[in-house]
Order: structure tokens, then C-alpha cells, then sequence
């Protein structure tokens, strides 16, 4: 009884752990030692999803998944698609990289490329000072990288322009000064 008692603390705690916040991810950096490994465990996931056919019928990132209009479910769905995959668990391990902190980055770099898009296009004249101008000049100072792994990832066409304003996730980047 005791030991069914703890496992339910247990479990209960690990769900507490692993809930995302809008906080966390708005204010979430991007960094270059975690570039190398997102990207690493990235273009090893786009390896195993066209190498499975249900993989590529159902791959992580998903225009549903984009126009979702709250970036903590959306955070939680790509979390447990990454644990929960085996073939996609297995490239974090390889690329050393959690489940959580690939998530994090990914919604960030979105959300920051997209802040970029906007501010080149001239829909945004400035990003407030922080978090958010921090990423928006990763995205600057790593853009043929972005881009070119973007392309792999399969989600190139997430831009300003490609998603004509329905994509919300920019809102945490605009909000985390």
C-alpha cells in the first residue's frame, strides 16, 4: 500500500515537472551550444520520419499543430510526441538534448523567426528589449543555419508571409519583456 502510495507522488510530481508554463517559454533563449544539438536531433528525426511511412504520415510538426492558438498545449503535444516515439526519443538521446529543451527551442526559434520575418517585412517596427530581441538577432546571426535546417525539419513554409497572420505563437515573442 505504501509503495502504490509513493508511485502516485511519484507520478504526480513528474506530471507537475513536466507542464509548461507561457512564462517559461516566452522567456526561453536561444542559445548556440543548444543550436547544435536541436539541430542535430533535428535533421535525426527528419531521417527516421521519411524513412517511416507513419512517421511521415504524422510527423511532429504539423500546420494544425502551428495554428494552434495555445502554445502550452501545443508544447505539451510535441513533448510527448518526443517521448513517447521511440524513433524520435532515440535521436534526443543521441543528439544529448531532453525532450523539454528541444520543445522549448523549437517554439522559440519559431516564434523568433517568424518575429524576424515580421520585422523585415515591416509588420513589426521593433521587438520589445530582452528574451525577444535576443532571439530575433540568434535568428539574424544564424539565418542560413535557420533556414537551411528548417527546410530538413519540413517546416520552411512557417514564415510570416506563409501563414498570413493565423500563427499566434509570435505573441510570446512580442510579450516576454
Amino acid at each position: 500500500m505504501l509503495f502504490l502510495l509513493v508511485s502516485v507522488c511519484v507520478s504526480a510530481n513528474l506530471l507537475v515537472q513536466d507542464t509548461f508554463n507561457v512564462r517559461e517559454l516566452a522567456e526561453y533563449r536561444l542559445t548556440e551550444a543548444t543550436f547544435k544539438q536541436f539541430d542535430h536531433a533535428s535533421r535525426l528525426i527528419a531521417e527516421a520520419t521519411r524513412e517511416d511511412v507513419r512517421l511521415a504520415a504524422n510527423p511532429l510538426f504539423t500546420r494544425e499543430l502551428a495554428v494552434l492558438d495555445d502554445v502550452v498545449a501545443a508544447a505539451a503535444q510535441i513533448d510527448a510526441r518526443l517521448k513517447f516515439e521511440p524513433r524520435f526519443a532515440s535521436a534526443l538521446r543521441i543528439a544529448n538534448i531532453s525532450a523539454r529543451d528541444y520543445t522549448r527551442f523549437a517554439l522559440a526559434l519559431f516564434a523568433a523567426r517568424l518575429a524576424h520575418g515580421f520585422l523585415q517585412s515591416g509588420v513589426l517596427r521593433a521587438v520589445p528589449a530582452g528574451v525577444a530581441t535576443d532571439n530575433v538577432g540568434f535568428i539574424e546571426a544564424h539565418a542560413r543555419a535557420v533556414a537551411e535546417l528548417l527546410q530538413i525539419m519540413g517546416v520552411e513554409s512557417v514564415t510570416p508571409r506563409a501563414i498570413a497572420g493565423v500563427w499566434p505563437w509570435y505573441r510570446c515573442v512580442a510579450s516576454s519583456a
